[in-house]
């Protein structure tokens, strides 16, 4: 036993010697070539793959709830904001107003500008397993534009005059007259595409809830909507184009009406991105370690609506209200500079813009003009706003300055899905601070939503229901020719038109403002205002 232990002892002796003599010879060939260098090849070390990161979860902050996630039956920015991620349309604007293929991979308009073709994507199936074929795609539009089924968006698509099927890859859109922006008005979100199976449910029963049950073909799909809480979507597995797949956990966009909160809940980290930052907050934000803050010019035009058809706002009153708008004292006071004054009805980006002179400040001509329009000593008014911080903010400015004159507008903020719904019956209706964008980024859907005889209420957008022959005649050849620069020349009679009108007062033009966390990264701003995230990634 005594043996056995000392044979073991001298073992072990061995054992360590040999090891230290390994480590020592380790350390020579580590330490480069020289006279002890080891002649023999380092050992081969197999590299080992970083872990992958783990999706993380994003958190929007809006303005205000969605309408509906119906990209059919919703007008405002929110709505179609979140319904982004989960619907697609046959064309799309990328970053540079450039038409680009969607659903549909290519399309060819015919030399009379009163049809177009499409190709259909192979191989893309709706979050239900339904699959795109141009039949679905054609009861889609047809379901949209159906009187019966009132749908908010049935008016974008009165240029439709028949749709036809050619074979499961092939649908031909004809329109009633000769329509140059056809193309243009298809990468609208009007334009997605809904699961036909989800149209069927809604035919089988009339009040199936499709503003509640999104269902398309994009890299995200609906999972649930908590009123006043959240919209929640998550990654949809089967999306057609897997390097574009998502790449997060999951999107929540949560509404959060007063400015001041969403900005604190960035800061916090609550939020990771806040679109449409108020301009009094971005300087603040600017110099943050943690924040990125990114301003781009808007397609957006701030005026203030009149109901043309209340007898007070003639023209002579309604360009009173415009040389009584200090639209620089705004800009400056209100938006904290971000903003340009309005001279057009349509932005300085948007494709067929013709700039005006602005109306100058001047409180005397102002006063004068309302004199010859019969109410030199005024007249009282309600003036709407949306219930956010700035939407406020802008109104009491314009209320203050207008009082100047005799205009006393009372300001009366509204939840934003109840003010459009007022403007769109066109009842009560007043004067109101609006803000427009065309989501076509041209200048027909910039100008004929607003502007169109035919657009007035109910349930149109011209809620201040002018009203010009010459202006309808204009916009109808526009749209007609096929030739840029004839329709150039009849946008920029519109414009002038519109302008010397003063169909509204015209405020300015904002430059787009995100806030977003520097760990959230591939965010896209288009001009339109479409906050796209379908590519965004979180650390």
């Amino acid at each position: 036993m005594r043996n056995q232990k000392k044979w073991l002892s001298t073992l072990l002796v061995l054992m360590l010697s040999i090891s230290i003599l390994a480590a020592c010879s380790g350390k020579n060939n580590n330490a480069g070539e020289g006279a002890n260098a080891s002649n023999s090849p380092a050992p081969t070390v197999e590299p080992t793959e970083a872990p992958k990161a783990e999706p993380q979860p994003l958190v929007v902050g809006i303005e205000a709830e969605p309408t509906s996630l119906n990209p059919y039956n919703s007008t405002d920015g929110n709505s179609t904001g979140v319904q982004g991620s989960m619907f697609e349309g046959l064309l799309k604007l990328d970053v540079n107003m450039k038409i680009q293929p969607s659903l549909a991979t290519e399309y060819k308009v015919s030399d009379d500008a009163k049809s177009i073709t499409f190709t259909l994507r192979e191989g893309v199936t709706f979050h239900d397993g339904a699959k795109l074929t141009a039949q679905g795609v054609k009861d889609a539009l047809d379901f949209v534009r159906t009187e019966e089924n009132q749908q908010a968006r049935k008016s974008f698509f009165s240029f439709v005059d028949t749709i036809t099927v050619a074979d499961e890859t092939h649908l031909t859109i004809t329109s009633k007259d000769p329509n140059s922006a056809m193309a243009a008005y298809m990468t609208h979100s009007a334009g997605s595409i809904i699961s036909p199976l989800e149209l069927e449910k809604k035919k089988a029963d009339a009040n199936y809830n499709l503003d509640r049950n999104p269902v398309g073909t994009g890299p995200y799909k609906f999972a649930e909507w908590k009123n006043g809480q959240y919209v929640k979507v998550v990654p949809f597995d089967n999306y057609w184009d897997k390097e574009h797949a998502a790449k997060l956990a999951s999107i929540e966009y949560k509404p959060v009406t007063e400015a001041s909160t969403r900005i604190n809940m960035l800061k916090t980290g609550e939020l990771d991105i806040v679109k449409n930052v108020p301009s009094l907050s971005a300087k603040e934000l600017e110099g943050s370690a943690d924040l990125d803050i990114s301003k781009t010019p808007s397609m957006d035009v701030y005026y203030v609506g009149l109901n043309l058809k209340n007898k007070q706002y003639n023209k002579e009153v309604r360009q009173a209200i415009n040389y009584a708008l200090d639209k620089d004292q705004l800009i400056t006071q209100v938006v904290n500079g971000y903003g340009r004054v309005a001279d057009s009805a349509i932005a300085p980006n948007v494709v067929g813009y013709k700039a005006q002179t602005p109306y100058p400040f001047d409180e005397a001509k102002a006063k004068e003009l309302m004199k010859q329009g019969g109410y030199e000593k005024g007249f009282e008014a309600t003036l709407w706003t949306r219930n956010e911080t700035e939407f406020v903010a802008i109104a009491e400015n314009v209320s203050i300055q207008l009082a100047k004159v005799g205009i006393n507008a009372k300001v009366v903020p509204l939840e934003s899905g109840t003010m459009f719904d007022k403007l769109d019956a066109g009842k009560e209706t007043d004067m109101w601070i609006g803000r427009w964008s065309p989501g076509t980024g041209e200048a027909d859907w910039g100008l004929r939503p607003n502007f169109h005889s035919t657009r007035v209420p109910p349930n149109y957008n011209n809620s201040g229901f002018y009203v010009n022959a010459a202006v309808d005649k204009l916009l109808d050849d526009a749209l007609a020719t096929p030739d840029a620069a004839k329709a150039q020349g009849f946008y920029d009679e519109i414009q002038k038109t519109v302008f010397e009108e003063a169909a509204w007062g015209f405020l300015y033009s904002p430059e787009s403002i995100i806030g977003k966390s520097k760990k959230v990264s591939n965010v896209v701003v288009v001009p339109t205002g479409y906050l796209d995230l379908n590519n965004a990634v979180k650390e």
